[in-house]
Formats: structure tokens, C-alpha cells, sequence
């Protein structure tokens, strides 16, 4: 039996895994990934990945109005940026997309 992790090493792995879990990286992957880098089983993978979800479900608990300002914030950087990149086309389609989220256009 290898050497006990300590809580900092534990933060960094279970970082690690909300960052896969970030770019869509499937269970399977993840479990793999903590298996070769870290050198555990599946069930402590699995409660890595229980630790990182819970993490990202917090960075995302926040009320519908301030989640939606924050989007539009972005979209409204993308626009700007298309705009003097000319890339119209990006600009319209940020553009649209704010429509959208603020239901002032319907649909796609």
C-alpha cells in the first residue's frame, strides 16, 4: 500500500478532475487518469469525482438574473471583439444568442 495522500495533494487531484470533467472528459477517462497519475482504485477515483462535481455545482449556484448577466457580459466582449477582428459573422451570431437568453428573438 503506497504513502497516504495529504489534503493538499488530495485539492490538487480532485482540481485536476473538476478540469476533466470541464472538457467533457468521461468517467471512464477520469477513472483512468486517477488510476496512472495518482495510482488509486476506482472507488477513491469515484469520490474524487463526487468532491469534483460538488465543487462545480457551487461555482454554479447563483440566481438566474446574475448567471444571465454574467453570459451577456461575455457575449458582449465577443461582440465587440468580432467587430474589430471583422468577423461580422461571430458578432451577429453573439448577438442573436443575446436575443435569445433574453427572450427578445425565439428560437434558433
Amino acid at each position: 500500500m503506497g504513502k497516504k495522500a495529504t489534503n493538499a495533494e488530495i485539492d490538487r487531484r480532485i482540481q485536476a478532475v473538476v478540469r476533466l470533467l470541464s472538457v467533457a472528459a468521461p468517467t471512464s477517462a477520469i477513472v483512468q487518469h486517477c488510476a496512472q497519475e495518482y495510482g488509486v482504485n476506482r472507488r477513491q477515483a469515484d469520490n474524487y469525482i463526487k468532491r469534483a462535481r460538488a465543487i462545480i455545482r457551487s461555482d454554479y449556484d447563483i440566481e438566474r438574473s446574475e448567471f444571465l448577466a454574467s453570459r451577456m457580459a461575455i457575449l458582449d466582449k465577443v461582440i465587440s471583439r468580432s467587430i474589430k477582428e471583422n468577423q461580422h459573422s461571430n458578432a451577429v451570431g453573439a448577438l442573436k444568442l443575446q436575443c435569445q437568453l433574453t427572450r427578445l428573438l425565439e428560437g434558433g
